[in-house]
């Protein structure tokens, strides 16, 4: 899969999530049908005053149809086409520009660039400027129309097919990731299939579990060998922060475990304050698989805001050579 789909979120700061109307229950966001509402900078023609404006047109259009809560992986995403049908100049005093658009949005999955719903509407608006003129037709939208409730839809439909026939190609991919150590990312793909997709939903779960017991391991030696070139030099602060990131479900926690006993011995010995530190352990009202589950999402997250940020390129011009 191509990775500089899953930073979109850094640069655009409004997006949207297709809420699944299920009964399975409240989700996170990681496990919800998301979009985005984007202007591209390709999008010719409105001005940038309006930008924003359209937006949030575009996010209320989505909340009133059941959307909530912000996608971390929107590669599908509503994005609009706006032509001007007509412009003229009011006889009035003082004279105004008179605007009539047409407006058409898309539900794209950014990542196969293919377009699951569109629809289309006329917006008129007049003001002292042209921009302005554009500013009043973009307020004049009706979220509440009932085209745009078939319209998101339409997409809905669209995104939980392409999740159910494409379950295998995610599966294959997060465990390709992971045979090269890019775990992060791996995980956060298995963690963008959405709930309502509930059979690959499962499957990625419980992969998602034995890939990161493969990353806590993996980052575990890291870790510790840290901690030991630390102790060896007699930093005992250094020490203690990498050992403060080994948790109970990491495979060498016991060594860790171990070499706090002895840098606890050594200051003992040696006259030095009471080491204070202690090593992470289960809570036992929270289950394991509990606590497992919850680390696996702050890795995905972690990698969706900080470790994607290299990889972003994207170009949006494909979606205009199609109108």
């Amino acid at each position: 899969m191509k990775r500089t789909i899953f930073m979109m979120i850094a640069f655009y700061g409004l997006t949207f999530s297709l809420n699944a109307q299920n009964n399975l229950g409240k989700t996170d966001d990681l496990g919800r049908l998301a979009i985005a509402a984007i202007v591209p900078a390709q999008a010719e023609g409105i001005p940038p005053s309006a930008h924003q404006l359209l937006v949030n047109k575009m996010g209320q259009i989505a909340v009133q149809n059941g959307l909530g809560a912000t996608p971390v992986n929107p590669r599908f995403c509503m994005i609009p086409l706006v032509n001007v049908l007509e412009k003229e100049i009011t006889p009035t005093a003082p004279p105004m520009q008179a605007l009539t658009l047409d407006i058409t949005f898309y539900i794209v999955d950014a990542l196969s660039q293919n377009i699951f719903s569109q629809t289309s509407i006329q917006a008129k608006g007049v003001g002292q400027t042209e921009d302005k003129a554009y500013i009043q037709a973009i307020r004049e939208i009706n979220i509440k129309s009932g085209q745009f409730k078939g319209f998101v839809e339409r997409g809905k439909e669209k995104i939980i097919e392409f999740y159910n026939s494409q379950c295998d190609v995610i599966l294959k991919n997060a465990q390709a990731l992971a045979g090269q150590k890019q775990y992060e990312e791996a995980l956060f793909i298995l963690l963008s299939v959405p709930d309502v997709c509930r059979e690959c939903y499962d499957k990625c779960m419980d992969l998602s579990i034995d890939i990161y017991q493969q990353y806590a391991d993996y980052k575990c030696t890291e870790y510790l060998s840290g901690a030991r070139a630390s102790w060896a030099n007699m930093d005992v602060d250094r020490a203690a922060e990498y050992l403060g990131k080994i948790t109970p479900d990491m495979q060498c926690y016991k060594e860790a475990s171990q070499l706090v006993d002895q840098i606890t011995q050594k200051q003992i010995a040696d006259g030095a304050n009471v080491w204070q530190f202690k090593m992470k352990k289960y809570d036992d009202s929270i289950e394991k698989d509990k606590m497992m589950i919850q680390a696996v999402k702050e890795v995905a997250k972690s990698w969706a805001y900080w470790g994607a940020a290299p990889y972003f390129n994207w170009d949006w011009s494909w979606i205009y050579t199609k109108k």
